[in-house]
C-alpha cells in the first residue's frame, strides 16, 4: 500500500541564540561509513566534548530572530511502474538461447531450454539431440535426464526413456515428475504394482499432486482394489481434476469402491460437465433421457433417475445456508435471483435447469425473451446453448421453448421450418398452443 504524505504548510516561531551548526545532508553519514556499505557495526565514535553555552548576559545581548518554519515540500509522485513486458514467444525464446549458446556452447540453462522451446513446439527428435548434447557436457544434471525421459515418452520409446528417468531419480531423488513418470511407463507396460509404488513415492514427495492421485486411482482400479481406487479418484476430484471427477461419478453410479448413490454420481458428473469434460456430459445426458421417461413407459430405473435429479437439487440449498426456503417450489438460483444476487444466480439456475428442474428452466427462458431489469441483456447465448443441449436430449419443455423461440424469431432469424421440426411429435394440443402463440405475434424481421 502506497501511503502519500500531506505537506501542510504552517508558520512556527523559532528563536535561534546562535549561528547554526551545519549538518551533513540526510544519510550522507551512512554513505560515506564503510560499516554501512558493508553493514557490518563498527564501535561507536567518542562523542567530543560540547562547547559550554553562553552566559545568560551574553545570550541577552544577541538579536532573536524570529523566522518561519519553511512549508514541507510535497511527496513525490508514485514512480510509473514500467510498462509490462509481454512474454517472449517460443520462437524468441529459441533465438536467445541459441544466441548464448553460440557465445557459450556448454552452457546448461540455454540448452536445455533450446530442447524445451523445440519440444513444446512439437520438434521431439530435436529435442532430444539438444538434451543428449547438454548431458555430453554436463552428465550429473538430473533434470536434464528427466527432460531427456519425457521426450523419449513422447516417442514412446519406454526402455531408454525409463533408463533416463532411472538416473535422474539417483541423481536427484526428490524429483516429483521423474517419480511420476515412471509410473506412467510402468502402466503402460503392464506392470501395474511398480506403477503404483511410482504414484505412492510422487505422492510422498508432493502430497497435493492430482494427477498422481487420479493416475494411481485408476491403477488401483485395475489390480482389483475398488475402496483405494475410489480414495484416490476422490483426492484428485476435490482438487479439480475434471477426469478424476468423471470417474468418481462413474463409481458411485456402479457402487464400486462407494456405496452407490446416484446423486453423488450427477453431483461429480456435474462438475465436471461445467469443465467441458465431454464423457461427463455423456453421462449426464443418457441419466437425463431415462429420467424424462413418463406415463406408462416409466420403469424403476426411470423413477429412481428423475428422484436423484430432484434431489440433487434440494443438496444445491446446503451450498447457501444463509438462505430460507419460503416456498416448497422455489429453487435456489430462483431465490438467488429474487434477493438481487444475480451473479451467484445464474450459473446455479442453469445447473437446476440441466437436472430437470422445471421452474429453474421457466426462469432461464423468461430471462432470455426479457432479460433482467438493465443486469442481463435478453437473448443470452448461453441460455439458447442450454436449451439446444437439453432438446437435443428429448426435453420436452426445451423443444417447446425453441419451438416459440424459433418461430417468433427471438434473438436470431425468424425460421419456421425449424420451430415446427422442435415440435415433431409432441402431443396435438402443446403443437397448436404454440403455434397459436407464435401466430398471434408477427414474426421479428
Amino acid at each position: 500500500m502506497f501511503m502519500q504524505r500531506v505537506a501542510i504548510g504552517r508558520w512556527l516561531l523559532i528563536a535561534t541564540v546562535a549561528l547554526p551548526v551545519p549538518s551533513l545532508p540526510a544519510g550522507a553519514q551512512e554513505e560515506s561509513s564503510p560499516a554501512a556499505a558493508t553493514g557490518i557495526v563498527q564501535a561507536e565514535t567518542p562523542v567530543t566534548e560540547t562547547p559550554a553555552a553562553p552566559s545568560t548576559d551574553q545570550a541577552s545581548q544577541e538579536a532573536v530572530r524570529v523566522e518561519p518554519l519553511p512549508e514541507e515540500p510535497p511527496a513525490p509522485a508514485s514512480p510509473v511502474s514500467p510498462p509490462v513486458q509481454p512474454p517472449l514467444t517460443p520462437l524468441e525464446i529459441l533465438a536467445k538461447a541459441r544466441q548464448a549458446l553460440h557465445i557459450e556452447p556448454d552452457a546448461q540453462e540455454p540448452r536445455l531450454t533450446l530442447g524445451r522451446t523445440l519440444f513444446q513446439l512439437g520438434d521431439t527428435d530435436g529435442a532430444i539431440d539438444e538434451y543428449r548434447t547438454a548431458l555430453r557436457f554436463h552428465p550429473t544434471v538430473a533434470q536434464a535426464h528427466l527432460d531427456l525421459g519425457t521426450a523419449l515418452m513422447a516417442k514412446q520409446d519406454w526402455r531408454t526413456a525409463m533408463t533416463e528417468l532411472q538416473e535422474a531419480v539417483r541423481l536427484d531423488p526428490m524429483l516429483v515428475q521423474a517419480h511420476y513418470s515412471m509410473g506412467t511407463i510402468h502402466y503402460t507396460r503392464g506392470n501395474i504394482q511398480s506403477a503404483i509404488k511410482a504414484y505412492q513415492e510422487a505422492l510422498r514427495l508432493k502430497p497435493d499432486f492430482a494427477e498422481a492421485h487420479y493416475r494411481l486411482g485408476l491403477v488401483l482400479k485395475v489390480a482389483g482394489k475398488d475402496k483405494d481406487a475410489a480414495q484416490e479418484l476422490e483426492a484428485a476430484a476435490l482438487a479439480g481434476l475434471a477426469k478424476a471427477q468423471y470417474f468418481l461419478g462413474n463409481a458411485y453410479r456402479s457402487g464400486q469402491g462407494v456405496e452407490k448413490s446416484q446423486i453423488m454420481a450427477i453431483t461429480w458428473w456435474a462438475q465436471a460437465f461445467e469443465q467441458g469434460l465431454p464423457e461427463a456430459a455423456q453421462a449426464l445426458t443418457q441419466l437425463r433421457r431415462l429420467a424424462a421417461v413418463k406415463g406408462n413407459l416409466q420403469t424403476k430405473q426411470s423413477k429412481a433417475a428423475a428422484e436423484a435429479f430432484k434431489n440433487y437439487c434440494d443438496q444445491i440449498w446446503l451450498d447457501f445456508p444463509d438462505l430460507d426456503r419460503d416456498q416448497p417450489t422455489e429453487t435456489v438460483g430462483t431465490t438467488l435471483l429474487k434477493q438481487g444476487r444475480t451473479a451467484e444466480a445464474l450459473p446455479v439456475l442453469l445447473r437446476e435447469a440441466y437436472a430437470l428442474n422445471e421452474i429453474s428452466h421457466a426462469t432461464l427462458v423468461q430471462l432470455y425473451e426479457q432479460g433482467l431489469d438493465g443486469q442481463l441483456p435478453p437473448h443470452g447465448q448461453w441460455i439458447l446453448s442450454y436449451l439446444e443441449s437439453t432438446a437435443a436430449d428429448g426435453a420436452v419443455p426445451s423443444r417447446m421453448a425453441l419451438a416459440r423461440i424459433y418461430g417468433k424469431g427471438l434473438g436470431l432469424a425468424p425460421d419456421q421450418a425449424k420451430a415446427k421440426s422442435y415440435l415433431k411429435g409432441l402431443p396435438k394440443d402443446d403443437v397448436k398452443r404454440i403455434l397459436d402463440d407464435v401466430a398471434a405475434e408477427p414474426p421479428k424481421p
